[in-house]
Formats: C-alpha cells, sequence, structure tokens
C-alpha cells in the first residue's frame, strides 16, 4: 500500500541535516519513494491510498535502540537502587529461576513500550532470546537478536569465583547458533541474528574463540558489554591476565561487526583500541548515570568512533536516552555545548543503523530506504512554540508524543496505541509474570537480592 504524509516538519537526518517545512513523505511498499517538500511530493503522487494530514507533526526516521534487554524490565524498581551489585546479586541469580514463559511476557512487554517510544529497530540480547521472536515477528518491530550467553557458573559468580564450564559453553553456542540457524532473515527481514557473550568476565577464552569463529561462518554480528565497572578490569586480570578490551580485543570480540556496550570504565588505551578495531559503541547513558560513571562520549566522537545509543533495561521511554546523552556529555567535558540535539538525533538514528550495517537501510529519511519512520503531534502541551524541531524533539518531546509508528511501510502504531496486540492484555501478563520469578527468587536467595560474598 503506499501512504503519502504531507504539510509535516520533515527531519530527515540525511547528511546534511536536511528538514522540509512543510514535508511530505511518500511510502510504497516497504520503503521510502519520495521525499521532500510538501507541495512538489503531493504533486507527484496523486493517488496515493492513504494521504495523512500531518500539520502541526513532526516526521523523523524511526530510532534505533542499539542495546537492550528487553526481558530485564523485570528488575524495574529494584535494580536502580543497587550499583554495580546488580549483576551478580539480581541479574545472574534471576537468570537460575526466571522461566520462558516469564521472559517471554516480560519482554512482550518492554517491545511494545519500545515501539510506542518511537523504537523502530532493537538490538536485543538476552537468555533465551528465542522465547521472544514470535511476538517481535507478530509487533512488527525490527530486531537483531541473540542469546546471552556465558560459560562461567553464576551461582559461583555471586561467591566472586569465575568458574568455566566447558559443557555450558557447548550447550550455549549450540543454542545461541541454533536460534541464528532458525530465525536469521525471518519476519519478512525484520528479525537479525546476532552473537552476544555476555562479558569479558563471564566468558572463558574458548567461548569467545567459538563465538568469533561462528560469527565468521555464519555471517553474524556481535555484541558484548565492555568497560563496565573497576570490579571488571580487576576480575578480568584475575582471571585473564589482562584487561577486560585487550581480552577482548586478543579474543576477536572487537572488530567493525562488534558493538560494545558502555565502556564508560575505560583508559586512553582503551580507547586507542576501540579506535583502531573499528568497533561502535552502544552508549547507555541512563544506566551509566545510574551507576554514577558516564562514558567519555565526545573523546570517542573526536576520534572517529561510531557511537550509538541503547536503553539497556528497566527505562521504556527512549526520548530520556537522547536527553540523557547530551546531559552527560556536558557534564563529562563541564561544556555546556559539548553534544548539541543535532548530535544526539544522529546517534539516536543514523548511529544506530551503522553499527547493525544498515546504515544504507535505516536511520534516515532518503528515497530507497526502508519505511521505518515515526511522527510526534507537536500540538501538546510542553512542546510549543517550536522555534527548532529538533531541539523540541531532543529536550522537551516524551514517549506520549508519538502518534505514529512506520516499520517496513506498515503503520505498527496509530494514535498512540500499538495496532497488532492488547496493550493492557500484555501489561496484565507481564506483571503476572514478574510477581511468580520474584516469589521463586526470594524463595531460593532468602530475599530481593542475593547475598554477595567475596570467598
Amino acid at each position: 500500500m503506499s501512504v503519502l504524509i504531507k504539510d509535516a516538519t520533515v527531519l530527515t537526518v540525511d547528511g546534511s541535516g536536511t528538514i522540509h517545512n512543510p514535508g511530505a513523505v511518500f511510502v510504497e511498499g516497504k520503503r521510502i519513494a519520495d521525499v521532500g517538500p510538501s507541495d512538489a511530493v503531493a504533486a507527484r503522487h496523486p493517488n496515493a491510498a492513504r494521504v495523512i494530514d500531518g500539520r502541526g507533526k513532526i516526521v523523523a526516521p524511526g530510532f534505533v535502540n542499539i542495546h537492550s534487554h528487553v526481558g530485564y524490565t523485570i528488575f524495574r524498581g529494584r535494580s536502580e537502587d543497587a550499583g554495580f551489585a546488580a549483576p551478580a546479586a539480581l541479574y545472574f541469580p534471576m537468570s537460575t529461576v526466571m522461566t520462558r514463559d516469564d521472559r517471554a511476557a516480560i519482554g512482550a512487554l518492554t517491545y511494545v513500550e519500545l515501539l510506542s517510544s518511537g523504537c523502530t529497530t532493537v538490538m536485543e540480547l538476552e537468555e533465551d532470546v528465542e522465547a521472544l521472536a514470535p511476538f517481535v515477528e507478530k509487533l512488527g518491530i525490527r530486531s537483531a537478536m541473540g542469546e546471552m550467553i556465558g560459560d562461567a557458573d553464576p551461582d559461583e559468580m555471586i561467591k566472586g569465583r569465575f568458574v568455566y564450564d566447558a559443557k555450558a559453553n557447548a550447550e550455549q553456542m549450540r543454542r545461541a547458533t541454533g536460534f541464528a540457524e532458525r530465525w536469521h532473515g525471518k519476519a519478512d527481514g525484520r528479525i537479525t541474528a546476532i552473537l552476544a557473550p555476555n562479558m569479558t568476565i563471564s566468558s572463558s577464552r574458548e567461548q569467545f574463540h567459538q563465538v568469533r569463529a561462528a560469527a565468521d561462518r555464519l555471517g553474524l554480528r556481535l555484541t558484548v558489554h565492555l568497560g563496565w565497572s573497576e570490579f571488571e578490569v580487576e576480575a578480568a586480570k584475575r582471571v585473564h591476565g589482562t584487561g577486560p578490551f585487550e581480552f577482548a580485543r586478543d579474543n576477536g570480540l572487537l572488530g567493525p561487526d562488534v558493538v560494545a556496550t558502555h565502556c564508560y570504565v575505560v583508559s586512553e588505551g582503551d580507547i586507542d583500541i576501540l579506535a583502531r578495531s573499528g568497533a561502535h559503541i552502544a552508549h547507555c547513558p541512563l544506566m551509566n548515570a545510574f551507576r554514577g560513571l558516564i562514558a567519555p562520549v565526545n573523546e570517542f566522537r573526536k576520534r572517529g568512533i561510531n557511537v550509538a545509543l541503547g536503553i539497556d533495561n528497566m527505562f521504556g521511554d527512549y526520548f530520556d536516552v537522547i536527553r540523557a546523552a547530551i546531559m552527560c556529555a556536558r557534564i563529562k567535558t563541564r561544556d555546556p555545548v559539548a553534544l548539541l540535539s543535532t548530535d544526539a538525533l544522529d546517534m539516536a538514528t543514523m548511529g544506530g543503523a551503522r553499527a547493525m550495517g544498515m546504515e544504507n537501510e535505516i536511520g534516515s529519511l532518503e528515497i530507497g530506504k526502508r519505511a521505518d519512520l515515526i511522527m510526534l503531534d507537536y500540538r501538546a502541551l510542553g512542546l510549543q512554540p517550536v522555534l527548532d524541531p529538533v531541539q523540541n524533539l531532543a529536550y522537551h518531546a516524551h514517549a506520549h508524543d508519538v502518534e505514529l509508528v512506520m516499520v517496513d511501510g506498515k503503520i505498527r502504531v496509530e494514535d498512540h496505541e500499538v495496532v497488532s496486540v492488547d496493550r493492557l492484555g500484555v501489561i496484565d501478563a507481564a506483571t503476572r509474570a514478574s510477581d511468580l520469578a520474584w516469589a521463586r527468587f526470594e524463595k531460593k536467595y532468602g530475599g530481593p537480592m542475593a547475598k554477595l560474598s567475596s570467598s
């Protein structure tokens, strides 16, 4: 079907930052067939099957959320005050009691939240990721998905010990590659597989080597958490005999096909390693800030490293991430113009597209690209007057201002509602799953957080 959105303010995020006001976008099938000044585009396409009035609206590329654990919304309201204890006291223990059905229900809630906030593409990594794929297909969102693996025993990690298990590694590699073989390219190409070892201290050297070999064999991209705490640095040196960035580089987990997530505990030498590798960075400023650290994004950008934005977990409004990226960069540099709204919008769209290797397909509104776009209603409290539409989007917009979301030329959110699923049904199912999972957690670990030991 063809769709013409006319008389809107169109933020193309093309190489020149072109804004058409009034502008129009004409979509035919899955792709953008025309974009430009409204009168001219409308005149060229008088027989569009559907015409959408864009007056008072902003049309922009869909956001590319380059890092998420959608099932980790189960930690909403518990992890935010846990600091660096969260992985060992919450995340790893929960993985031992959370069922496939729990993860599917809670992940569905997060995918709906992300789509509703303008994310048309999500890079998702999680245990038992295959439980989420059918819902992604139904929802209509675009997602790179990978089984998050690590062959260190999670209960031993709670005690501060790193015991790697060859049998666990073999099973995890089987699941990760099996998912890729079953789902890569499915849902009309909206689902792509990635390989996702969790982090340097939860994976053995052997696992990293096998992951790299599998990625090369299957033609998949990779992602890994890197530079996320001083504990990680100490543990990597103790367990592997080298720092996490060196370990990732030397064992195949840094390169142009790799997204390194976080990188807020990073030295000048680490930045050199990142820059030379060609890896991309998934910057998750909300999670950075809640853990009291800020990634040196401006330094990354000065070194030519591509930086994209991720929501990580627990949060559901992607506009908060865009704002946090700007604020954190300015605090880090003590420069009130260190990162501008146009920079942040590029990181949220084209930065993510580059990190996924899809810069020729998504990330901007240009002829021939996939019709992944969002429309916001600027006739709203908090968004007027509109002196600069990009600044209003970056500093003042919220998920509830997103009126329409299109993915691959199909409208997936209309009049602020997701069209393919029952929103309240999704919320209720996630609530039930969370209650059951936390009951099992507290029964096993004796409370809302597992007790850590340094022994």
